[in-house]
C-alpha cells in the first residue's frame, strides 16, 4: 500500500470537521454558517467555546460586497475545499480551510478571473469578539497591532468553571491596505457585512477607524484587516487568512506568522500525510471495514492533544467534540487499546498518567480533568487492566513502575470504599459513574437513581464494575511479576482470586444462566439484564458451563440480538426504548435501550475471547459477524463513503442519535478489534499469536504492525493468509490454523 492515499480515501462532501490534535479545533456539531467563508460557528480551544472566529467579505473598490454563492464542498481529514460563485462577475472563489497542529485555523481563498479584464478586489477578514455582554466572562483586552496582525485577549468560560485567558492573532498573508478596531454598542452574532460599522466606510484605502485601546468594554468589537488583489484574466491570486489562540497573544501571533510563512493547505497536507503514513497500513475486500479502519485513526489524531499544559503533561486523546475535549477516564481505556498500535506508545501511556499525575491521596480518579482544574466530584469505573495489553507492545520498565505504584493505591481505595462488606464486589454509587446512565438495572436499587447527581445516592454491586476491577488486579499480578515481585505478584493473585469466586458465586444466575448485579442490602441478584451481563466472557472468570448462558441470551434477537445489536438494555426489559426516551423524555444520553458504541466493543471482546477460550468456531463466526454489523452500523444511511461514530444508535434502524451533533466520538475501540481479530494479531506476553477470524472477505492485508522490536504483516487471500516479519515471509496457513511466534 505504498502508494495509498488516506487523505483522498476519506474525501466525502458532507463533513466539515477540521482538526489537527491539541488545543484548538474546529468541529461545531450544529453549524449555521457552513456556506458563509471562513469559521464563523464555534471552534474550542480546549473544551472552551470560542464563537465567532472570523470570516471573509469580497468588495469593489468602492467597498460595494461581492455576494458569493456556494457550489460545492468537498471535505478531507486534512481540509474543508469549498467553491464559490460571485453572481453577475467573472469571478470563482475557491476556499481550502485547514487546522493546524500548532492551534491555528487558516482560510486560503484563490480568486480566479474567467474574463478578458482585470479585476480589483478588496479582500476584508473581519471578525466580531463579545465583550462587555451579559454573557461573556469578561472584557477584550490587551489590543495590540503587531506584525500586520491584530491581537488581543479573551476569556473563555464553560459553565461554572472557572475562567480562562486566551491570547488571540488575526493576519493576512498579503501585504494591508487597512485595518480597523470598532467597539460597538450592539452588534448581530451574524456574518453579514451590513451589519458591521464597516459596511459604510471601507473603500479600496480604508476600512474603519483606526485600531484604538479604548472602549474595548463596549459590548461588542468588531475587527477587521484589508488586502487589495487585482485579479488578471487566467492568473489566480491567493491569499490565506489565519486566526491563532494561545496562552499570550504574542505566542498566538508567532503561531499565526508561522503557518502564513508557508502554504496552509499544503502544509496541512503534509501534517496528514505523515501521520497517516506512520500508522499500519490496512486494506481490505470489504469497503465498509476498510474506511472504517482509517476513519479512526483520523478521530483519533483530530481529538489527540500532545502540548503539555497544567494537568496536561502527557499526550493524551480527548473523548470527543465540544463538551468533551476533556480527557475521561471512562474512555481513556479505549485510546489505550487503539493508539497501542501506533509507533510510539506516548500516547497509549498518557491515557493513564495523566490521572495518576492528579491522583486523590485515597487512591481514587478524578472522572473528568481538565488543562487547569478538575471535576473533583466525578468518577468513572473503568478497566485500567489495558495497560497490559499496550506494555506487551511497547514493553517499558520505567512507566510499569509508575502505573502500579499508582494502580495499586487505586485498587486499594477500592477496596476500602467500594467493597465495605469485604465481599470481592464493588460498590456503584450512582447512575453516572459507570458512564451509563438512565438503565433499569439502578432502578432495581433506588426509585431516585436516575436524578442528576453525583456522590452516594445507592449501593449496588456491579458486573461491570467487578470485572474491571478483577481485570486490574490481574494486570497489577503480571506487572508485579514484570518488576521481579514475587511476593506482591502472589498478593495480586490472591486478591483477583477473591473477586472471581465473588461474581461467580454471587452474580452468577445458574438457573437464567446470566449473570447479574447484586443488591448488598439483601444480597439478592437484580436479574436485569443489561449488555454489561456479558462482561465475564471476556475474562478468564467463565469456563464451559457458562457459554449456554453467552448463546442463549446474546443471540436471542427479543433480548439483544436485535437488527443492530447489541441494546445496553434487553428488549423485553421493561424500560427498553429504542429511541432515546426514558420515562418518556428524551434524553442526551440514555442506556434503556439504544446501542453504544463502547458497549459494543466490550461485547465483541466477550464473544471473540470466549471463542478463543473455548476453541468454538461458531462463536469465532458470531465474532466476526457482530463487528461486521457494528462496524456497518456507524456509516450514514449505509453509504460506504461515509462512515461516523456517533454516541448511541437505533437498535432497530441503526439511526444514530444526530440530534447531538456528536460525531467521531472516540469512546469505543474498533482499531483493535479489527487487528486482533480481522487480520489477527494478538500479541502475548512473550509470543504473538496470528490467527484471523473467519471475516467474509477475499482479501486483507495489513503491513507495519509494531510488536515490540519486530514489524508485523499479515496478507489474507481467500482461506489463506501469509505472516510477514520486518517485511520477510515467514509462515503460510489455512484460516483457522494458528501461527505463534516467539518475541
Amino acid at each position: 500500500m505504498d502508494d495509498f492515499d488516506a487523505r483522498g480515501h476519506l474525501q466525502r462532501p458532507d463533513k466539515w470537521y477540521l482538526g489537527a490534535g491539541d488545543r484548538l479545533t474546529w468541529t461545531p456539531p450544529h453549524p449555521q454558517w457552513l456556506d458563509t467563508p471562513g469559521f464563523w460557528d464555534e471552534a474550542h480551544y480546549y473544551d472552551l467555546s470560542l464563537a465567532p472566529v472570523f470570516t471573509v467579505t469580497l468588495l469593489t473598490a468602492d467597498g460595494t460586497a461581492l455576494p458569493l454563492r456556494t457550489t460545492g464542498r468537498d471535505w478531507k481529514p486534512d481540509r474543508l475545499r469549498q467553491n464559490y460563485d460571485v453572481p453577475e462577475t467573472p469571478l470563482h472563489v475557491t476556499e481550502h480551510r485547514t487546522a493546524h497542529a500548532n492551534d491555528v485555523l487558516a482560510s486560503t481563498f484563490s480568486v480566479e478571473n474567467a474574463g478578458d479584464a482585470d479585476c480589483p478586489v478588496c479582500l476584508v477578514a473581519w471578525t466580531l469578539q463579545p465583550s462587555a455582554t451579559p454573557d461573556a466572562p469578561g472584557p477584550l483586552t490587551d489590543l495590540t497591532v503587531e506584525d500586520g496582525q491584530l491581537r488581543f485577549v479573551r476569556p473563555l468560560q464553560s459553565e461554572d468553571r472557572p475562567t480562562h485567558d486566551v491570547g488571540c492573532a488575526l493576519g493576512l498573508s498579503r501585504p494591508l491596505a487597512a485595518r480597523s478596531v470598532v467597539p460597538s454598542e450592539s452588534g448581530p452574532d451574524q456574518p453579514r457585512w451590513a451589519y458591521t460599522p464597516f459596511y459604510e466606510t471601507a473603500g479600496s484605502d480604508t476600512l474603519g477607524p483606526a485600531p484604538t485601546l479604548a472602549d474595548l468594554d463596549a459590548s461588542v468589537v468588531y475587527l477587521g484587516l484589508q488586502a487589495n488583489l487585482t485579479v488578471a484574466p487566467d492568473d489566480p491570486e491567493t491569499v490565506s487568512v489565519a486566526f491563532g489562540v494561545a496562552r499570550d497573544a504574542t505566542q498566538a501571533g508567532t503561531q499565526v506568522t508561522d503557518v502564513l510563512a508557508n502554504d496552509p493547505p499544503v502544509r496541512s497536507a503534509v501534517f496528514w500525510d505523515d501521520y497517516f503514513d506512520d500508522l499500519p497500513s490496512f486494506e481490505c475486500s470489504d469497503p465498509y471495514l476498510q474506511r472504517y479502519y482509517w476513519h479512526r485513526w483520523y478521530g483519533l489524531e483530530l481529538f489527540t492533544r500532545r502540548h503539555p499544559e497544567g494537568h496536561y503533561q502527557h499526550p493524551a486523546v480527548y473523548e470527543g467534540p465540544e463538551y468533551f475535549r476533556k480527557h475521561v477516564t471512562y474512555s481513556a481505556q479505549c485510546h489505550m487499546l487503539e493508539t497501542r498500535w501506533q509507533s510510539d506508545p506516548a500516547v497509549a501511556q498518557g491515557s493513564l498518567l495523566n490521572f495518576l499525575d492528579h491522583q486523590h491521596p485515597d487512591g481514587d480518579l478524578t472522572g473528568h480533568l481538565y488543562p487547569h482544574d478538575a471535576d473533583e466530584e466525578s468518577f468513572y469505573h473503568t478497566n485500567w487492566g489495558h495497560i497490559w495489553p499496550v506494555h506487551r507492545i511497547h514493553p517499558d520498565g520505567d512507566f510499569l513502575q509508575h502505573a502500579y505504584d499508582g494502580l495499586s493505591k487505586y485498587v486499594d481505595y477500592f477496596d476500602a470504599e467500594r467493597d465495605p462488606d469485604d465481599s470481592g464486589l464493588y460498590d456503584i454509587w450512582n447512575h453516572y459513574e459507570t458512564g451509563q446512565e438512565y438503565m433499569n438495572r439502578y432502578q432495581a436499587v433506588s426509585d431516585e437513581a436516575d436524578e442528576i447527581h453525583w456522590g452516594r445516592i445507592f449501593r449496588l454491586k456491579g458486573v461491570d464494575a467487578a470485572v474491571q476491577l478483577y481485570q486490574t488486579k490481574k494486570a497489577l499480578t503480571r506487572m508485579a511479576d514484570a518488576l521481579d515481585r514475587p511476593a506482591k505478584a502472589e498478593q495480586w493473585r490472591a486478591r483477583a482470586a477473591t473477586t472471581k469466586t465473588a461474581v461467580l458465586d454471587h452474580m452468577w444466575d445458574p438457573e437464567a444462566e446470566l449473570f447479574f448485579d447484586v443488591d448488598p442490602e439483601t444480597g439478592e441478584r437484580t436479574e436485569v439484564k443489561a449488555a454489561v451481563c456479558f462482561y465475564p466472557y471476556f475474562t478468564d472468570i467463565v469456563d464451559e458451563r457458562h457459554l449456554p448462558g453467552l448463546k442463549e441470551h446474546l443471540f436471542d434477537p427479543t433480548e439483544f440480538w436485535t437488527e443492530h445489536p447489541v441494546p445496553a438494555s434487553s428488549a423485553d426489559d421493561p424500560y427498553f426504548s429504542d429511541v432515546p426516551h426514558w420515562k418518556g423524555q428524551r434524553k442526551n444520553c440514555p442506556w434503556n435501550g439504544r446501542v453504544w458504541p463502547m458497549t459494543n466493543s466490550h461485547v465483541a471482546e466477550a464473544i471473540c475471547q470466549a471463542a478463543l477460550r473455548f476453541d468454538d468456531d461458531a462463536l469465532r463466526q458470531r465474532g466476526a459477524e457482530f463487528i461486521r454489523r457494528f462496524v456497518y452500523m456507524m456509516f450514514d444511511d449505509g453509504d460506504p463513503e461515509r462512515p461516523n461514530c456517533f454516541e448511541h444508535y437505533n437498535p432497530s434502524t441503526g439511526q444514530p442519535c444526530r440530534y447531538r451533533g456528536i460525531d467521531d466520538y472516540q469512546h469505543s475501540w474498533v482499531v483493535d478489534l479489527l487487528i486482533k481479530y480481522a487480520a489477527g494479531i494478538r500479541p502475548g506476553d512473550e509470543t504473538v499469536t496470528i490467527d484471523p477470524f473467519p471475516f467474509d472477505v477475499a482479501h486483507l492485508a495489513i503491513d507495519e504492525v509494531p510488536v515490540r522490536d519486530v514489524s508485523l504483516g499479515v496478507t489474507r487471500t481467500d482461506d489463506r493468509y501469509a505472516v510477514r516479519v520486518d517485511g520477510e515471509r515467514v509462515d503460510e496457513q489455512p484460516l483457522g490454523t494458528s501461527v505463534t511466534l516467539s518475541l
